[in-house]
């Protein structure tokens, strides 16, 4: 599945998304690495530290609300020898950055948590310096993961072939067919979770101009997956087989337009 959505966005299924950016990045007119970048909601650090690496960023900031991930993600950079990461605790919501501050922001994985999506893409294009630049990789799907009633349909009759041993989750609970969840079940598990995802791509189209874009799927093997990819093991045939299978129908799908997909990386510049 890697390797799908690798060939989905760089075209190389060897080559991911960092890779993609090192080559896309400096052909959009930014010198690499990046004289000043953030990530907003860098986690433990993992794509800061791969950034790094890559050559794409130098000096960079990591924003997370959480304490504990940005603990763990300064000790790691310590550890690697990327003495210039640096983290600091912050609220996407209430997201405050110097003016024209910084060459590269990107963000991972923590738009469709924000409710406060316009302000945030101001303070984002506020932030940038002149000729800076926006990457995002994001879940941009449903709402609240409101499923269509054609996803549903073709998800759960890929579950139903599935055999019973892939189908439980590490806890050995059988994945029953997929649906749309209530909101009481979001505000219990997680009020932030999808809030306003079916409107990440719309309100940053309002405020910046999109350069390079790479919808990836996920369509079908996100929920399909969901709870129980760990079961899909690397050289079980059958497991293989399903997910070549999903992967294929995923691809005739929605190059089909029968669905759209729910994952995207782009490159962006302030309007």
């Amino acid at each position: 599945m890697i390797r799908a959505i690798n060939r989905r966005i760089s075209g190389d299924p060897d080559i991911a998304l960092p890779g993609a950016l090192a080559r896309e990045l400096p052909r959009l007119g930014l010198r690499l690495p990046a004289a000043r970048s953030c990530l907003l909601g860098c986690g433990r650090g993992r794509l800061d530290r791969t950034l790094a690496r890559a050559g794409i960023v130098s000096d960079h900031l990591g924003l997370d609300i959480s304490p504990t991930p940005l603990a763990a993600a300064a000790a790691a950079a310590q550890a690697a020898g990327l003495g210039r990461l640096r983290y600091r605790q912050a609220d996407l919501n209430q997201l405050s950055l110097p003016p024209a501050s910084f060459d590269l922001i990107l963000a991972e994985m923590s738009l469709h948590h924000v409710v406060r999506l316009e302000a945030l893409y101001e303070a984002v294009a506020r932030a940038l310096k002149p000729g800076g630049l926006f990457v995002i990789d994001e879940y941009a799907g449903p709402t609240r993961f409101q499923w269509s009633d054609r996803q549903m349909q073709v998800v759960n009759a890929l579950l139903e072939l599935m055999p019973e041993r892939l189908r439980h989750t590490p806890e050995g609970i059988r994945k029953p067919p997929i649906q749309r969840e209530s909101e009481a079940f979001f505000q219990r598990v997680d009020p932030s979770e999808a809030i306003r995802a079916a409107e990440v791509l719309p309100l940053l189209r309002e405020r910046f101009e999109v350069l390079w874009e790479r919808p990836y799927g996920g369509t079908l093997l996100h929920p399909m997956l969901n709870e129980i990819a760990w079961s899909f093991a690397p050289g079980d045939q059958i497991a293989e087989q399903i997910l070549d299978t999903a992967i294929a129908l995923e691809e005739r799908m929605q190059g089909s337009g029968e669905l759209i997909s729910d994952f995207v990386t782009l490159v962006a510049r302030p309007r």
